[in-house]
């Protein structure tokens, strides 16, 4: 897709393949087109069939196959062959390996006057198989990147963390800018356009005390207008993006009303590109100027495309139980650094998403929702069109933060279907390092040393080994986290 194409307004965000074909993705709506829930469908039952050709599915994963490839029957006239067969092929299997026979079931037979219906039903099969098998090609890609040079392990090389984020501290002490803003290469690939992944932010902002509320938000509609940002100088209604249809357009962005704030400012579709940050910074600068702000009550929400999670479950349990293993250290990540108080704004926005131990059985039962930190509604459905929402981003018009908030989300998301970056430990609950500190008798505000600053940071460098490569990603990240503080349950 090219610079300044529309998106139907069915469509939310691209992502684009190794290949270099551009893909969208649907808005947060989860009803699903009769077509749609045919792709979906028949896109759940090839993943759980591989599992239970290959003897590799649990009990619960064997009947949910057995039971979806049923509906896949009686509702779209799929035969059991036909889906056998496409199964064995879309993966490689040996010549004679086969599924299974369910027990108790007796085989379909599909009527005369089904015949089409039957043909359409292939159809969609081949079309899903196709879709899997270019998903498992990005998977494999993600998995065998390399950097450039040796990675950097703050676990491992603890003074390498001690260096970046006493040079942050220097930054700051001295009055300049503490997290650093990049513009050529910023995600070291994982926002590329050929490649990576598609994303955009939605920034709300507040006005400042005092100031005339709708004439500075005329007076912001204005500026981004004459920055090029916007083709108006219009604050349009709630959603109103979502339903004219979205662009990567360099001046598709578009302000918009929120009942909970004053404004909230909605990005195009974007990439790792100059112009992408160049436009960032801009439409920062025209809100702050005209009388913009971030407050207590902002929050900043980020859409990475998810394409390669395929309707494989445990993409999504990977990507869940990093977050819940990571739930402190995110959040403290997510608190704006110029919040009085140093406060998170709450969650009743984005409250941290509850994860079953054993993680999900099916991408059906994700809950993963619109008001949790990660809202994963628009992934649930697989294939070229997914994508999630991270939410639990305090509002921030400083662009180097929301820079290192893209980059997280972008981490999270690459992290999840690399196959090698199952969490361990036990999951580590909004406030509970705030609550160790204190059992611990060391109080909130002592600067820490040795092994308590060693345990206290433990958490942080695992999960940045986890999701960045980079020294200069994992600088940036130390960067916010020297900023920020452990925040409260």
């Amino acid at each position: 897709m090219g610079s300044g194409s529309r998106i139907d307004h069915q469509h939310h965000l691209v992502a684009t393949t190794a290949a270099g074909t551009t893909i969208t993705a649907p808005d947060d709506a989860v009803s699903l087109s009769p077509d749609d829930e045919h792709r979906h469908l028949a896109s759940q039952v090839l993943s759980l069939g591989t599992l239970v050709r290959d003897d590799e599915a649990t009990p619960e994963q064997t009947e949910e196959f057995y039971r979806l490839r049923q509906r896949l029957q009686d509702e779209f006239g799929q035969t059991q062959q036909a889906l056998d067969e496409q199964i064995a092929d879309d993966t490689g299997a040996a010549a004679g390996v086969s599924i299974p026979a369910q027990r108790g079931l007796p085989d379909f037979q599909a009527p005369e006057d089904r015949a089409v219906q039957r043909a359409a039903a292939q159809q969609v099969l081949d079309e899903v198989a196709a879709e899997h098998q270019a998903a498992v090609a990005l998977q494999e890609q993600a998995r065998q990147q390399q950097p450039a040079e040796e990675p950097v392990s703050y676990t491992e090389n603890f003074d390498a963390f001690q260096r970046d984020f006493e040079a942050a501290r220097e930054r700051a002490e001295r009055g300049e800018q503490v997290i650093p803003y990049m513009t050529e290469n910023a995600t070291g690939g994982l926002g590329a356009r050929d490649g990576g992944r598609g994303f955009g932010v939605e920034i709300e902002f507040d006005i400042e005390p005092g100031a005339d509320r709708q004439q500075a938000i005329r007076n912001i509609a204005r500026g981004l207008r004459d920055a090029g940002l916007t083709r108006t100088a219009q604050q349009y209604g709630y959603h109103s993006q979502r339903r004219a249809g979205y662009t990567d357009a360099p001046d598709g962005w578009r302000l918009e009303s929120d009942c909970t704030v004053a404004g909230e400012l909605v990005s195009p579709i974007m990439y790792d590109e100059p112009q992408t940050w160049q436009n960032l910074a801009a439409a920062c600068e025209v809100i702050q100027r005209n009388g913009g702000r971030a407050s207590v009550r902002t929050g900043g929400h980020v859409h990475v495309g998810m394409h390669d999670f395929d309707h494989d479950v445990a993409n999504h349990n990977r990507l869940m139980h990093t977050f819940a293993r990571h739930e402190d250290v995110l959040y403290r990540l997510a608190q704006n650094p110029a919040a009085e108080g140093q406060r998170h704004r709450g969650t009743r926005w984005c409250t941290p998403n509850q994860v079953p131990s054993d993680g999900y059985q099916s991408v059906n039962s994700v809950r993963a929702w619109h008001g949790h930190a990660v809202n994963l509604e628009g992934a649930i459905r697989g294939g070229q069109s997914a994508h999630g929402e991270f939410r639990l981003w305090d509002g921030s018009l400083n662009p180097a933060v929301i820079q290192t908030q893209i980059k997280l989300s972008l981490g999270m998301a690459a992290a999840a279907v690399r196959q090698d970056t199952a969490p361990s430990g036990p999951r580590m609950s909004l406030g509970s390092h705030r609550e160790q500190r204190s059992q611990a008798g060391l109080g909130q505000r002592r600067r820490l040393s040795g092994d308590d600053w060693r345990t206290n940071t433990a958490d942080f460098r695992q999960m940045i080994d986890t999701l960045y490569q980079r020294p200069e990603d994992m600088a940036q990240a130390t960067a916010l986290y020297q900023q920020t503080r452990w925040q409260r349950r």
